[in-house]
């Protein structure tokens, strides 16, 4: 993770030194702009850990299906998102130092609080936020080297470990786009109330991640180190219609707006439900 911010950061300096627009912006006098190795010593200094990446390099080789257009990925394991969700809720209490947090701190002291003394993040006190994923694509392949000499035996596949150069990246589905892709997937929690649609907490995810995980870990952690005010209200697409996301925000003392996911759309449209729910309503509206 690191390495690919690095490198980002080196592709930026290079643009500042040939376009003096770009020094202006980052607040430097053109021509007087610090060298490459300043900016991975500032990195080195923001990321609090002895590697480079969260995950180990040598990882097994999973297969995913393939998807339909449109279609969100389903969670492979049953019920493992409430599993999830019981466990962060009985252990929300205890934090759990990140290598990023000193770039949090300094996002949320020097970019948030300055947005939110000049209104720009809506009411502090009783936030409107969403939450959402998008691909980040950082090869067109996967970056692996194989343990094993299979390939030379004649094994075109094999199941063995292979050494990762990103290990933290991995392959995911774009539902959007209809393919798969490599790299990671960047879940954002941003403003929902105010007409600038900042973001508060961008997390960078494994591709791999489903979308209501993802929430989950975004939404523990951003609980956990956001100061500035309180979250109210979360809006979040069908992905997150899951009865353990209703339980983790119900929790946070967050009211949950989600988009209904499509098998609970298709038994609505059933005729059957339908006229239960009229009675339903008729006995309601007797009752009241």
């Amino acid at each position: 993770m690191l390495q690919d911010l690095t490198h980002r950061q080196f592709c930026t300096a290079k643009c500042r030194c040939t376009a003096p627009y770009y020094a202006i912006l980052s607040g430097f006098e053109p021509g007087d702009i610090p060298g490459v190795g300043t900016f991975y010593d500032f990195f080195q200094r923001l990321w609090d850990a002895s590697g480079n990446n969260l995950k180990p390099e040598k990882q097994k080789r999973n297969r995913k299906p393939k998807k339909g257009k449109g279609e969100k990925a389903p969670t492979t394991t049953s019920g493992k998102l409430r599993r999830l969700v019981e466990w962060v809720i009985r252990h929300v209490a205890k934090k759990s130092d990140l290598p990023f947090d000193r770039l949090f701190h300094f996002f949320q002291t020097q970019i948030l609080a300055i947005s939110a003394k000049l209104g720009l993040l809506g009411n502090i006190n009783a936030l409107g936020v969403v939450g959402d994923r998008t691909p980040v694509v950082t090869a067109a392949y996967p970056r692996s080297k194989s343990t094993c000499n299979c390939r030379a035996q004649g094994l075109a596949e094999c199941n063995h470990p292979r050494i990762h150069s990103q290990p933290d990246c991995n392959s995911g589905w774009d539902s959007a786009r209809e393919k798969y892709f490599n790299g990671y997937h960047l879940y954002m929690i941003s403003t929902a109330d105010s007409r600038y649609d900042l973001p508060l907490y961008p997390r960078l995810q494994p591709a791999s991640r489903h979308d209501s995980v993802s929430l989950v870990v975004s939404a523990v952690e951003f609980k956990q180190r956001f100061t500035l005010g309180t979250v109210e209200k979360m809006l979040l697409d069908a992905a997150h219609d899951a009865e353990a996301i209703y339980l983790l925000m119900d929790h946070q003392n967050i009211e949950p707006f989600i988009d209904l996911g499509t098998a609970v759309v298709k038994r609505i449209q059933n005729p059957k439900v339908i006229s239960r729910f009229r009675r339903m309503a008729f006995l309601f509206a007797l009752v009241a």
